[in-house]
């Protein structure tokens, strides 16, 4: 995958300022509401960098799997940086790259907006 470098760089910045200041903080409530225990399928929708994802794959751990979809590749040059037992896939949600009923739960904690 060719990722320019700038849009990486806007990634890093992201996950260094973004992610601690508006988004850690939210993303273990976020799946308090689903409930996900070991061994589930988890699809994060728009997965940024990665912060829902990197808690659900703690949360359904070793026997389960996570995959984070998001449109930016800058994004996802940085989650896959961050946890490499998640499956991270460039895609949007009006054309999920997966074949329905893979999944136990689909989470987004950011994505509606975009």
């Amino acid at each position: 995958m060719d990722v320019q470098p700038e849009a990486v760089q806007a990634a890093e910045a992201y996950e260094a300022m973004f992610v601690p200041a508006l988004f850690a903080q939210w993303a273990p409530r976020v799946l308090d509401g689903v409930a996900l225990s070991p061994g589930q399928r988890v699809l994060d929708v728009a997965c940024g960098t990665g912060v829902l994802a990197r808690e659900a794959a703690r949360r359904v751990g070793l026997s389960g799997a996570v995959s984070g979809l998001d449109p930016a590749p800058g994004m996802l040059a940085v989650a896959r940086r961050s946890a490499e037992v998640v499956d991270w896939r460039e895609g949007v949600a009006e054309s999920l790259p997966y074949a329905d009923g893979q999944f136990d739960a689909v989470v987004s904690q950011f994505g509606l907006m975009f």
